[in-house]
């Protein structure tokens, strides 16, 4: 059977081969070929469409059969050649209908358009890819790429690729390159007498956009500046003649508008009624009431349990829930919002000196193009900056306070402080508190510099301390150590995991934090304990206590408190913010910190008395931004521009051949727009090589210091004390403070309030100087000479002279005018450095703060220019005439 079916298989294919044949030769002997039959068959001319269909087309894979036929090696090459040729004409031109077709669309065109923060922010490769039916990413940049080159109109995403360069910090070369690789858009440069004059239309047309947007804010009147100063290092190739390296010291700000406020809360008028009447600052103003105290030691106990839950292990997460619906909160924590950040171009203005504030707030202002407004006169300006930005606006309304009005008089600002700069001085003063005497061993195995060399870290010298977030990761994790070793030993258990298991409900862990914070940090004990082994040194007894455990004691109270500050900011509670800034106010005053320690009475004094209420309840609502918007993410003011200072270096090394001041004026404002898109090419590549990294794994080194405070005793108390040159006890700041605002009849709380009330009087005398008239031209001023405050003869409102003797009950005395400022004008306390991006990043617990770094950059960042100085001209200007503040106009 099977035979029979083969047979008449081959039977009927013999037919079929004999028939096609026979219909060749019919065709050869006619004068046709068999092209002629396919071209009559499938030319529409002839109308076989149902040849076509029937005998060919439906029959699915019969036309892909043929055409591999046609390109197989078994075909001749000169057939193969015409079939491919005619496969790359079809291809060429399908191309040129779908790039006709999106170019008709003007879908990738931007020419005329605005370059703003939406042209910006809208650009993503996966809507590219949408569009373009491909959302593979090589593809549809290779798709790009073809079109910009069909038509150099469709530059949509080579301006933004362009833009992405500047904002990592490209240089000019490495965006020449990619510009001829049809990557990104290239520096235009034309010859102008001869010289190179660069435009950056893209770069130049964004900041604008940017400026005019932060216009658009300020124009509304609620919002604050925040400002710091920027030192740029310029270098030039060869030094010659008039080529030589400079470092030039700057300043850039940022505007924000003002969240929960309202322009009839902002009146100078109620603002200056509200000064007049305010009350001198009490120590009863700076103490914590017991309310508050109470209040404080449950916050201290609860970031005990943080650090528990967050540092103990894996078995410690079951009590997160818990511990998260625990947070104490105050009536002042700040609702959840975006804080939208508009930075302002740089100027080329020395903000360390008082005319350099004074130049600073003008150039803001100018900036703005807020003057000529109509709530101009009456609305209170908001400015923040570091602890001496704020003393110099202070010393600048000291000095003018009866002499001038209006803008020049500065009554209209309200200076908002700047805590992160607070933070590390509060960070430097504990690390000198408890750093102890190094290369001691374990006869002194409580202090930071044993467990510094304990975690074989780079050495440290109080002479020359390392930047800030190596002093504060050091200072944390011997914090998080000692927590952890205090629970083993108030709960009994000799490891972690035992200790949780054996936890069998929130409420016992809240009791084993209880008795961690009373039993191992508490000021009052060591203070209890030191007592008692005077008196019986006087007795010539036994001394009781120990040194040792009394310094750990110290430390962990006081490394709670800065816990808690970073935490409270974290969390923008305004409230909890406040409490710790009374301790701090007593603490900076016991570390040394005299200067810190005036602001913070400052602060405490404005908060209490002078600010009036609606205007106190707008900054509670304001000295801490979100840039993100997410939970847990607020943070200083002072740090946001810290972190927009460090962002305009990485983009400003984006120059060219000319690059200077106005330059960098140029790409400030651009920051927050370049930041997003940098964190967008970045996020869609999904090849970060920047300094975001993953949270340390502190494990390792917590356990290996919880095994040091054990195997030391040190939260024991074994009536040790210090031999000499071993270490000495540590103070306790916080009652330092208070006995060094309290003691005798002339202590600093006392010049403050004298200096305070003299200005009061001061203020209210009717300024020569009136509001109406011509500010005069800011005159320099050497900010390390005391300035007179001796008012000029005053004028009533009927004209006449005011009476001398009045003036003698007012002058300003002199020993109190060196009280007032000498903490002002004195030589710059030490603090410590920001060198690196960590230094000022947003989030320093979690290792990324929602934005990308391009890379590292000092506080004081090298810059290798090959500066043009043959040219008298600005050629980055262009049509941003106005980008440089003028002082004479």
């Amino acid at each position: 059977m099977t035979a029979q079916k083969v047979t008449a298989k081959e039977q009927s294919e013999e037919k079929k081969i004999a028939l096609f044949d026979e219909i060749l030769e019919k065709l050869s002997s006619n004068g046709l070929s068999f092209g002629d039959l396919m071209l009559h068959v499938f030319d529409p001319v002839y109308k076989r469409g149902s040849a076509r269909w029937d005998g060919f087309f439906k029959q699915h894979g019969l036309a892909t059969r043929v055409l591999d036929l046609w390109v197989s090696n078994k075909n001749s090459p000169t057939a193969r050649q015409e079939v491919g040729a005619w496969a790359e004409d079809y291809v060429a031109g399908e191309m040129q209908k779908e790039g006709e077709k999106i170019t008709s669309s003007k879908f990738l065109q931007r020419e005329g358009a605005v370059v703003d923060y939406a042209y910006v922010t809208g650009f993503t490769m996966l809507g590219m890819g949408n569009y373009l039916l491909d959302a593979a990413r090589i593809i549809t940049s290779a798709v790009l790429e073809l079109l910009g080159e069909y038509s150099h109109k469709n530059n949509y995403s080579r301006r933004i690729m362009g833009l992405y360069l500047y904002a990592t910090g490209a240089q000019r070369q490495t965006i020449s390159v990619m510009s001829h690789l049809g990557i990104s858009e290239s520096y235009q440069t034309e010859k102008i007498d001869g010289l190179i004059s660069i435009k950056y239309a893209s770069l130049g047309g964004l900041s604008m956009s940017m400026r005019n947007l932060a216009r658009a804010v300020a124009s509304t009147g609620l919002f604050a500046a925040s400002y710091d100063n920027i030192n740029m290092m310029f270098r030039s190739a060869e030094q010659v003649m008039g080529r030589t390296d400079s470092q030039e010291n700057g300043t850039c700000a940022t505007i924000f508008p003002l969240w929960k406020a309202a322009v009839e809360n902002m009146k100078i008028a109620d603002m200056n009624a509200a000064f007049n009447k305010a009350p001198p600052l009490t120590l009863k103003d700076i103490l914590l009431t017991r309310p508050e105290l109470q209040f404080m030691e449950k916050c201290l106990r609860h970031c005990i349990l943080r650090i528990i839950v967050e540092h103990g292990g894996d078995k410690f997460n079951k009590f997160r829930d818990a511990l998260n619906d625990s947070l104490p909160v105050t009536p002042e924590k700040i609702e959840l919002h975006k804080t939208p950040l508009h930075p302002l171009p740089a100027w080329n203005i020395d903000e360390s000196t008082i005319i350099g504030n004074a130049e600073v707030a003008e150039a803001i202002y100018k900036e703005l193009k807020v003057k000529g407004l109509s709530h101009w006169k009456w609305v209170v300006k908001i400015l923040a900056g570091d602890q001496l930005s704020i003393a110099r606006l202070r010393s600048l309304l000291n000095i003018r306070a009866g002499n001038e009005g209006g803008f020049s008089g500065f009554g209209w600002g309200a200076w908002m402080p700047g805590l992160f700069h607070g933070k590390i001085a509060d960070m430097h003063g504990f690390f000198v508190t408890h750093w102890g005497v190094p290369n001691r061993g374990t006869r002194n195995p409580g202090s930071l510099a044993f467990h510094n060399t304990h975690l074989h870290r780079a050495p440290i010298l109080l002479s020359s301390l390392p930047p800030f977030r190596v002093c504060r990761d050091l200072a944390f994790v011997s914090l998080y150590s000692r927590i952890l070793h205090c629970l083993l030993l108030v709960s009994g258990k000799s490891t972690l995991e035992e200790c949780a298991d054996s936890i069998t409900s929130f409420s016992q862990l809240e009791g084993y934090a209880a008795l961690v914070q009373s039993k191992y940090a508490n000021a009052d004990l060591v203070s209890n304990l030191r007592w008692q082994r005077e008196m019986a040194r006087r007795a010539e007894g036994i001394p009781p206590g120990d040194e040792i455990y009394e310094n750990a004691c110290l430390f962990l109270h006081d490394a709670l408190i800065l816990r808690e500050f970073t935490d409270s900011i974290k969390a923008g509670d305004s409230g909890r913010v406040i409490l710790v800034v009374k301790l701090l106010a007593l603490s900076f005053r016991g570390n040394g910190h005299s200067k810190y320690a005036y602001e913070m009475l400052h602060l405490i004094h404005n908060l209490t008395h002078v600010w009036p209420k609606p205007l106190r309840a707008i900054i509670l609502n304001n000295w801490l931004v979100n840039p993100t918007g997410n939970p847990f993410s607020w943070v200083e003011v002072d740090l946001m521009q810290e972190h927009m200072n460090f962002w305009i270096k990485t983009i400003y090394q984006a120059h060219g051949s000319a690059a200077s001041w106005e330059w960098l004026g140029m790409v400030a404002p651009c920051v927050t727009a370049l930041r997003h898109l940098s964190t967008s090419i970045i996020n869609i590549l999904g090849s970060d090589q920047g300094t975001k990294h993953e949270p340390a794994d502190l494990s390792t080194d917590i356990k290996l210091l919880m095994k040091s405070l054990a195997e030391n005793n040190v939260y024991e108390v074994k009536g040790r004390v210090f031999a000499e040159g071993d270490g000495t006890p540590t103070p306790d700041v916080i009652t330092l403070g208070i006995q060094q605002l309290s003691d005798s009849s002339s202590n600093p709380l006392s010049e403050y309030n004298a200096a305070f009330l003299k200005l009061q009087a001061r203020r209210r005398l009717v300024p020569l100087t009136l509001p109406s008239l011509p500010t005069a031209p800011l005159m320099h001023i050497d900010a390390s000479a005391t300035p007179d405050l001796s008012p000029a003869p005053s004028v009533h409102d009927d004209g006449s002279d005011c009476d001398s003797d009045f003036e003698d009950d007012i002058a300003f005395d002199e020993d109190l005018l060196t009280a007032f400022e000498r903490v002002m004008d004195e030589v710059d306390e030490p603090t410590l450095t920001r060198n690196t991006a960590a230094d000022v990043a947003l989030d320093m617990d979690g290792g990324d703060d929602g934005f990308v770094y391009a890379g590292d950059a000092s506080e004081t960042m090298d810059l290798d220019l090959d500066l043009d100085l043959d040219s008298d001209s600005d050629p980055f200007v262009d049509d941003l005439d106005d980008l440089n503040y003028n002082e004479n106009e």
